[in-house]
């Protein structure tokens, strides 16, 4: 059977990377001009303070942040500016919900074939309407960087019923082996077969200890001759988090962040400020109860068609997943 290993940044790292990210300020310096721009016939679902749900009124909660995070399939410096079409893929996508004022995390980890409608644009750039395709298009659509970013935010706002994201992050594969070596690698047990493939010690219920280029062999491995292997991949994502996050709560202070920020600069791109950043990551690190349940993976059909995979979430789930974390009943 032929294995690939697939170019794309994984789930686990974007939020390791959120966790970890204490910006100093953050470089916006792009040297091209953003040609995207928002045409006055596009549509856009507003954001929803309020929403009805089985006939139940509920209001936003203000205090927990929706902070999306992006895995991008490119290894460029992400602060160039992109033609549409060029920039890359949203190939992992991951809706933290920040309670601030419990200092609890939670993440809802998106499929990348997840079906919705996402901003369509002309050979310009310019937005013209929408479509039903893949979510991990939205990103593609864009410039590589800002209007990348808000395209997706706009995409999974349209997902789950005109949610406001509070901001976004997206990270890109160049940033794998900083990120996971910075902590002197993780400790996991493999979690299923066949992943001993694209390194001998990758043995399922063995434990091994992730280090250099086993990371990204790691995070990246999907057996594209199977059905779904990108649903069934988001599991071995949820380990990893699980034992990185772990062995984060180890370490204090700024030094480690400072030190992997400077090694990935070019390679993330964020609207998040820097007081923002800096919380966020203090309430990481602080969580001694984050686990794999506090990662919900949404649920509903896997469709195969003659050339791409398909997902279709179950929305009343979703729904009542972001009611959960987002709403309060009035």
């Amino acid at each position: 059977m032929r294995v690939s290993i697939k170019k794309c940044f994984v789930i686990s790292l974007l939020v390791v990377s959120t966790i970890i990210l204490v910006a100093i300020g953050i470089w916006k310096n792009n040297t091209g001009i953003i040609k995207t721009t928002i045409n006055e016939n596009a549509e856009t679902k507003p954001d929803k303070t309020y929403i009805v749900q089985d006939g139940k009124k509920y209001k936003r909660k203000s205090y927990v942040k929706a902070i999306l995070v992006l895995g991008i399939d490119s290894n460029v410096d992400m602060h160039y500016t992109q033609d549409a079409g060029s920039g890359g893929q949203a190939d992992s996508i991951g809706l933290i919900a920040w309670d601030t004022a419990n200092n609890r995390l939670d993440m809802i980890m998106i499929p990348r074939d997840t079906m919705t409608q996402i901003p369509v644009t002309d050979v310009g750039g310019n937005i013209i309407g929408k479509t039903l395709q893949h979510i991990t298009m939205a990103y593609a659509f864009g410039d590589g960087n800002e209007i990348s970013g808000e395209f997706m935010k706009e995409a999974v706002s349209e997902l789950f019923e005109g949610l406001s994201i509070d901001q976004y992050l997206s990270v890109n594969t160049s940033a794998i082996k900083s990120i996971n070596d910075a902590i002197g690698g993780v400790e996991l047990v493999i979690p299923y077969e066949g992943m001993e493939k694209v390194d001998a010690s990758f043995v399922k219920g063995e434990k091994v200890l992730l280090k250099g280029d086993m990371a990204e062999k790691f995070l990246r491995y999907r057996d594209t001759d199977s059905d779904f292997s990108a649903m069934t991949r988001i599991e071995a994502h949820k380990v990893y988090l699980a034992a990185y996050q772990k062995k984060l709560r180890q370490f204090k202070g700024d030094s480690l962040v400072e030190k992997i920020l400077k090694e990935i600069s070019p390679y993330y791109y964020t609207d998040m400020q820097k007081d923002m950043i800096l919380k966020l990551a203090a309430c990481a690190m602080a969580d001694e109860s984050f686990n794999e349940d506090r990662m919900y993976v949404l649920e509903g059909e896997n469709k195969k068609t003659e050339i791409y995979d398909e997902f279709y979430m179950d929305k009343d789930m979703a729904m009542n997943k972001i009611i959960d974390l987002f709403y309060a009943e009035e």
